[in-house]
């Protein structure tokens, strides 16, 4: 169960939890919806990053990581951060232009930067800082992680009056994402 396991493997515990979670945080935020019950939606949130923590951790400590499992944990976190938000909207509309650069930003311009680790031969972003240290820093470093998946959604939750902060930091985040695209695009073709 804690054995190592080559990065090219299809089988990892981490994986499973992976799954799990995104399973598990489905059924809160279906039920959410189904019955109009914000609460519902924060613990399929509590449980998106939970479970999230644990797979990564749990795959780094018992050198389990994997690159489908990198893959599926990208997915994942798409997945219910897109459901959290259609339901968290449902709940606070009045937050739909922060919550919206936010998405695009973490469903589409994250997602497709957090992608290009596979081009590089390393086993998931969060060795990135083989490849470049600054893109490394500013999107998958622990502060980078936090920022990117986090302190919207705290403002959001706890600080809804602060939405302009929310929205300026979205679209800053999309800011550092582009720049960080652009960076890797230059690296390509110097490598040419």
């Amino acid at each position: 169960m804690f054995k190592p396991r080559p990065p090219e493997s299809v089988f990892s515990e981490p994986n499973i939890v992976t799954l799990v979670r995104l399973f598990a945080s489905l059924v809160f935020f279906v039920l959410a919806a189904i019955r109009a019950n914000p609460t519902l939606n924060f613990i399929g949130l509590g449980i998106h990053w939970l479970g999230d923590v644990l797979d990564g951790k749990w795959a780094r400590l018992a050198k389990q990581e994997t690159v489908l499992g990198a893959e599926i944990d990208i997915i994942a976190d798409r997945v219910e951060t897109l459901f959290f938000y259609v339901n968290f909207l449902r709940f606070q509309p009045a937050l739909f232009l922060p919550v919206a650069v936010y998405l695009v930003d973490f469903a589409f311009v994250d997602f497709y930067l957090s992608y290009q680790f596979v081009k590089y031969g390393i086993i998931s972003p969060n060795y990135f800082y083989q490849v470049d240290r600054t893109v490394y820093r500013l999107n998958f470093s622990p502060v980078g992680k936090f920022c990117n998946s986090t302190v919207v959604t705290l403002t959001l939750i706890f600080l809804p009056s602060l939405q302009l902060f929310a929205l300026a930091f979205a679209c800053a985040l999309i800011v550092i994402k582009v720049y960080s695209i652009r960076r890797l695009f230059k690296l390509a073709e110097s490598k040419k």
